[in-house]
């Protein structure tokens, strides 16, 4: 990304947030073990009887937690959540905050949930955090570079530079926003390069940690990508809308680890935009 710095303030203001953003794992990890015998208690989100859109207590406390954090350090920042209001900014700052993404998999117990804060400047994503407590890692990144902190060590995220459609790893999931013929259709684009999976926030950490070639997936709200927006440039990885515009916010998005294959992969995608519901 090596994203532009507005004068003084702005830098002096990135390095208080910087610290703020490293020091979170920890807090997160501590608040997560003090609570995680609590009785789970699940709510379902979906407006219809198909679709199950879980929000659980851990979700809402998580943020209630996150939230708290940051406005005692940052007051006239703004915050974006998954599960309460915004706070409007006073500044040219926005936090966005998923307190748990892959609410679906905590519910069942599979470890590759993560929380997710990012840190908009003029709607610009800038920092990010994705922190997996269950499999002691956590995703960051600074002004230049991104980092992967596991087993007690740092280490600089660096994305592939493979573009051949036949020779790279693809991973996805539409969220049955797209019909099956559709769906089909797009896989075999790409052949025997893609699988239809999805584990949440990390396929975009893999893809900026050099295990993974490219995501595909719709739908997505804001907060599920503005942290993992600014890991990924700063690892040299792409991001954007299958059109090519902003992924800021949401929408479809595709993420790639090089710019001659998110060039490539955009226009096969182009064809599609119009058929997702």
């Amino acid at each position: 990304m090596r994203f532009p710095l507005v004068g003084l303030y702005t830098v002096m203001r990135l390095k208080k947030q910087l610290n703020f953003i490293k020091k979170l794992p920890n807090k997160l990890n501590r608040f997560y073990s003090k609570n995680s015998k609590s009785k789970l208690i699940i709510h379902n989100k979906s407006k219809n009887n198909i679709e199950f859109n879980p929000v659980t207590n851990f979700d809402k406390n998580f943020e209630k937690y996150i939230r708290s954090l940051i406005s005692k350090k940052f007051d006239k920042d703004g915050i974006i959540g998954e599960e309460f209001k915004k706070k409007i900014s006073l500044n040219n700052y926005k936090w966005s905050v998923d307190p748990i993404d892959g609410t679906k998999s905590f519910v069942i117990g599979v470890p590759t949930w993560s929380n997710l804060i990012g840190l908009l400047f003029k709607e610009n994503s800038i920092l990010g955090l994705a922190n997996f407590p269950e499999l002691n890692r956590y995703y960051f990144n600074d002004e230049k570079k991104s980092y992967v902190h596991k087993n007690k060590k740092k280490f600089t995220l660096n994305s592939l530079n493979n573009y051949k459609i036949n020779k790279i790893k693809i991973i996805g999931n539409f969220y049955g926003k797209i019909n099956l013929k559709t769906r089909d259709k797009i896989i075999n684009k790409f052949g025997k390069s893609f699988r239809l999976i999805s584990h949440d926030a990390l396929n975009y950490c893999l893809v900026a940690e050099g295990k993974l070639d490219a995501v595909i997936e719709t739908n997505l709200k804001p907060y599920d990508i503005i942290p993992l927006i600014p890991i990924l440039k700063n690892s040299g990885a792409c991001i954007s809308t299958w059109s090519g515009g902003n992924a800021e916010k949401g929408g479809n998005i595709l993420a790639t680890s090089n710019v001659k294959l998110q060039n490539k992969m955009t226009k096969i995608l182009k064809p599609f935009i119009n058929k997702i519901k």
